[in-house]
């Protein structure tokens, strides 16, 4: 349950008003942290204190201000950290997550700033990551962005009310640089749709100039030309994937029975460079299963392909909630590759020395 601060408890005249304004400020959190223990990253087996799996961690400041008529003004700041360090994803980004302010009314809301991307907004949180609970269950590579971590910047985002269930979505980033106004730029659009047990959401975006930390995230030596891993086995040095474009299309959809909960999802990307392109195809499944008043055991399945390699990653997330807050996981996470240069590859746990890898983790996971 997130808490509301009401700042200036007594209604305020604006002039020209009659109506009274009022501003809401909401602070809140998420922390996540345990221990995880990985079959093999690059030949050795290691046990580490790993945070923001079960959630991602993160502090955030959400205001709103009545500004009469049905409008609003609207602001959100929002920063990731690591609990076992409290280091920043992203150093020296204080608010790595959202930064914007907009207005929203009648027609919709319009916010400029650091925005969430719009396939997590549409089909990630109806993936295997979010609805199984675990940045474990990404899909190798991370960059279909189904997570949050590919966040626009100097971003205009329309979203529009809901109608009959169905609320659509867009966003438009500035590249901002002189002399070429595409190097840089990135849009999406995105739609999603409730009826009763039903959701679904669909997305399509597209960025320029992205820099891929694709060797390290997956382990392949080279991709489109672009050598990624140099060095020694003991001391990799990694090269970052330089991409002209990545455009991602996905589609999710989750349908709840009772006690039951059934998800799946089906995300492409395409990867273009100098030397050509490449593209990574990841469908998925999962199911829920309520367990008594307060738990639930969670699976999942996915299979991504990429130029004749393929990660098969299976996943099951017992999760138990001590209270409306608090809540104890014990997880398991089993990938196997397939084809020449493939080697296991679990979300954001490091590469392993051959095509086998698994993850054992029990968490602790708290929201404010």
């Amino acid at each position: 349950m997130r808490r509301h601060l009401l700042l200036g408890g007594l209604a305020m005249l604006q002039l020209g008003l009659a109506g009274a304004q009022t501003t809401s400020v909401t602070v809140y959190g998420s922390l996540d942290a345990g221990p995880t223990r990985v079959s093999n990253v690059r030949g050795q087996g290691v046990t580490l204190v790993d945070d923001g799996v079960l959630q991602a961690d993160r502090f955030g400041i959400r205001a709103t201000e009545d500004l009469g008529g049905g409008m609003q003004a609207i602001a959100q700041l929002e920063g990731g950290f690591a609990t076992s360090t409290g280091v920043q994803p992203r150093n020296g980004v204080l608010f790595n997550r959202l930064a914007f302010v907009g207005l929203s009314g009648r027609y919709g809301t319009l916010a400029l700033g650091h925005h969430s991307n719009m396939m997590f907004d549409a089909v990630g949180k109806l993936s295997n990551g979010v609805l199984f609970g675990s940045f474990y269950a990404f899909h190798p590579g991370n960059f279909d962005e189904t997570a949050n971590v590919g966040q626009i910047d100097n971003g205009i985002k329309y979203t529009s009310r809901e109608i009959n269930g169905m609320t659509v979505g867009a966003v438009y980033a500035l590249g901002e640089q002189p002399g070429d106004s595409s190097r840089n730029r990135a849009w999406g659009i995105n739609f999603t749709y409730a009826s009763g047990p039903l959701r679904v959401g669909g997305a399509w975006t597209s960025a320029n100039n992205k820099v891929l930390n694709i060797g390290q995230s997956l382990g392949l030596r080279s991709l489109l030309g672009q050598s990624l891993i140099g060095g020694t086995a003991g001391a990799p040095v990694f090269t970052p994937l330089q991409a002209s474009n990545v455009r991602n299309t996905g589609l999710g959809v989750s349908y709840a029975l009772d006690g039951v909960l059934l998800h799946a999802a089906l995300v492409r990307s395409r990867l273009q460079a100098l030397a050509g392109e490449t593209t990574m195809s990841t469908p998925e499944l999962g199911v829920n299963v309520r367990v008594g008043a307060s738990a639930s055991l969670n699976t999942s399945l996915s299979s991504s392909h990429m130029d004749g390699m393929r990660w098969n990653q299976a996943g099951v997330n017992y999760v138990y909630s001590l209270s409306r807050r608090t809540e104890v996981y014990a997880m398991a996470i089993m990938q196997r590759a397939h084809g020449d240069g493939a080697v296991a590859a679990i979300n954001s746990l490091g590469y392993a020395s051959g095509q086998r890898q698994n993850a054992l983790r029990l968490g602790v996971h708290h929201l404010f």
